[in-house]
């Protein structure tokens, strides 16, 4: 049997409102107590004592005064001088119990109300959906033979006056079996071009399919040598790692230390000693072992033979792309070095990432910047460390004027500087030995004038190949 939902929801929403008005007919949840006062006549005894009971009756004993049970059991009206109790009248009214059925009934027939009017409302849509859809239909089917029909009268016209034309000589049979033949022809023709149209473009998804699969063939082919040069990399920083461990390793190894100390400290280093010493390429060498494990830039070369020595000594720091200053005995650029120097060091701190400054030539430095060269060394010696500098130092003496004319700076050279002598031969050619000295050994004991060797890898071919694989 089919519910009707517009009968359902009035019925339910009725109920609801009937118990929702019901509920706020609280029942009374408690005892009452009912009396009346009702005194005795003192003319008992006489002859009036009905008609005068009868007229207290009637003013006093007409009321009854409602109150708790659980007050006038508690006396707390209680006079005085107590009445007795034969002049009241006392009626117990018992509490009555609300039902509680009526909190449910509201909210489940508004509940029932609502959802038989959302299915009212649903059947009804849906209705008139079916409604448009079965009118959509009828107009189609209507439109479809009407058309038809009127292909069909159209043609029977047609046919009729070409037979009247051929009655009345105006055409012959074989111009309209002509005709329909080419009729024919057109239909075929369209017939043909509208499957090479579906070939054609049959054709041309065919094409997108192969270019598509084409193109996910070479993403594969590219992710797979990504993934392959990925892996390549991650090979080759976990053997660069493991490189530099034992570069690091041998030279800690290296007599004591020394060598160890020099490439991974910031302290500046001095080096001095005779012509042909060897003492740019040792420059060198330690800046690219200083680039190498720290992962320092090489920042400036200042160097009036800059033009000489860009393809000898400073042949593997020149592609790093250092600014160099004082080429071809220009000391004007030099002294813009040491310029920019200052604003350098004045700018960076610890946090910045570690760099490098080559100076060549402290010794002439001295005699062609005499205003400026002074301000040098006390500047390398302070300044450096909180820029995060490696300061390399190159000249021929460690006398005042060999260090650029400072004077009275003998003191802070010696604590602030690793100074390494190196020794050559008559003939100007380096022996690769010298003596080091401002080095503390790993007990902490200050060594002055040690005397060192350099390996024989110590060479700058060597070590940029050698961190270049």
């Amino acid at each position: 049997m089919k519910i009707n939902n517009t009968g359902l929801t009035g019925i339910c929403a009725f109920v609801a409102l009937c118990s929702a008005f019901y509920l706020p007919q609280t029942k009374r949840p408690f005892d009452l107590i009912g009396v009346k006062f009702c005194p005795q006549t003192a003319n008992m005894n006489r002859t009036n004592a009905t008609l005068a009971q009868r007229e207290l009756d009637k003013k006093y004993c007409a009321y009854e005064h409602k109150l708790l049970k659980e007050v006038w059991d508690s006396k707390q009206f209680e006079a005085s001088q107590p009445l007795p109790e034969s002049s009241f009248v006392i009626r117990n009214i018992p509490s009555v119990k609300s039902d509680r059925i009526w909190y449910l009934v509201s909210p489940i027939a508004m509940g029932i109300a609502y959802l038989s009017y959302a299915k009212k409302c649903e059947d009804n849509e849906n209705n008139a959906h079916l409604e448009l859809e079965g009118f959509k239909s009828t107009i189609k089917l209507y439109g479809v033979n009407c058309r038809e029909e009127r292909d069909f009268k159209t043609q029977a016209v047609k046919t009729g006056w070409d037979k009247q034309r051929v009655k009345s000589g105006f055409i012959s049979v074989e111009a309209i079996q002509d005709k329909l033949r080419r009729q024919t022809e057109i239909q075929d023709k369209t017939h043909e071009l509208a499957l090479k149209q579906f070939a054609t473009a049959q054709s041309t998804e065919d094409k997108l399919t192969s270019e598509n699969q084409r193109d996910k063939h070479k993403a594969d082919k590219e992710s797979h040598e990504i993934r392959n040069k990925m892996d390549q990399a991650q090979g080759s920083i976990a053997q660069d790692t493991e490189k530099k461990a034992e570069l690091l390793q041998t030279l800690k190894e290296y007599e004591g230390g020394w060598l160890h100390d020099m490439v991974i400290g910031r302290m500046p280093i001095v080096i001095y000693g005779k012509q042909g010493a060897y003492k740019s390429y040792t420059a060198a060498c330690l800046a690219l072992l200083k680039a190498y494990f720290q992962d320092a830039q090489i920042v400036s070369i200042c160097d009036p033979h800059a033009h000489q020595n860009q393809d000898e000594s400073w042949r593997y720091l020149i592609p790093m792309e250092p600014e160099v200053y004082g080429a071809h005995e220009n000391w004007d650029e030099y002294a813009q070095g040491i310029t920019d120097a200052f604003e350098r060091w004045s700018d960076r701190t610890l946090k910045d990432s570690p760099i490098i400054s080559i100076w060549d030539e402290l010794t002439t430095m001295g005699v062609k910047l005499p205003d400026l060269a002074p301000e040098l060394m006390p500047k390398i010696i302070s300044a450096p460390r909180k820029a995060n500098d490696n300061t390399i130092c190159i000249t021929h003496s460690l006398t005042n004027a060999g260090l650029g004319g400072v004077a009275g700076m003998s003191e802070a050279i010696k604590e602030g500087t690793l100074r390494l002598k190196l020794k050559a031969n008559a003939l100007q050619q380096p022996l690769f030995k010298g003596v080091l000295s401002g080095w503390v050994d790993g007990e902490g004991n200050e060594i002055d004038e040690l005397p060192v060797t350099l390996p024989e890898w110590f060479r700058d071919a060597e070590i940029y190949q050698l961190i270049k694989d």
